[in-house]
């Protein structure tokens, strides 16, 4: 590609319909080292929903792995592989009462793809503290630590959201464009 062209991408549609950090944005469940005072990190975000809430595609893509077994710390889970201008990328859902898609399904943004729940290490949480584990990944597989992930705020507003009644992108499914220089 000419150094000069341009190539247009959608913005990434949230995972939720309504977007907030759990326990009234408790920064313990943001992105980072943010756990124990700094000494254990947090992969993703937690976002606060409802057992059964709908979750959704975040971009056009391949469903790279999924899994309607509640086993480990993760429990039911969903990896979408995406593209997000040159780079490949992987959306990961955790803790699913429900997964709607098999690997190798190939999903449109804004697509339901599964449900929240309580599976995997938030299994004895109290209904207060229900969550959607979300995070996005540069590999799909990183393991321990923060190698091989983002954090989702560099894609999504630019910070967690935090906001009571948070609604980013506005109607849900919208799908935006925009231009962006390589």
């Amino acid at each position: 590609m000419a150094d000069n062209m341009q190539r247009s991408i959608r913005l990434l549609q949230d995972p939720l319909k309504f977007m907030r950090i759990r326990a009234d944005c408790n920064r313990m469940h943001t992105f980072g080292r943010v756990r124990h005072g700094g000494t254990r990190v947090h992969q993703g975000w937690d976002l606060e929903a409802k057992v059964n809430t709908p979750i959704y595609a975040v971009s056009d893509g391949t469903i790279d792995y999924a899994s309607s077994v509640d086993a480990g710390d993760y429990g039911k889970q969903i990896r979408l592989k995406f593209y997000y201008g040159p780079k490949t990328y992987y959306a990961f859902y955790a803790h699913l009462s429900h997964v709607s898609v098999k690997q190798g399904d190939e999903v449109k943004q804004g697509d339901e793809i599964g449900r929240t729940g309580k599976t995997g290490n938030a299994s004895n949480l109290a209904a207060s503290e229900e969550h959607l584990h979300f995070e996005i990944r540069t590999e799909p597989t990183p393991g321990l630590g923060l190698g091989g992930r983002v954090d989702p705020a560099t894609m999504f507003a630019g910070r967690a959201p935090c906001s009571p009644r948070y609604e980013q992108g506005g109607a849900l499914g919208a799908k935006q464009e925009a231009v962006i220089n390589f």
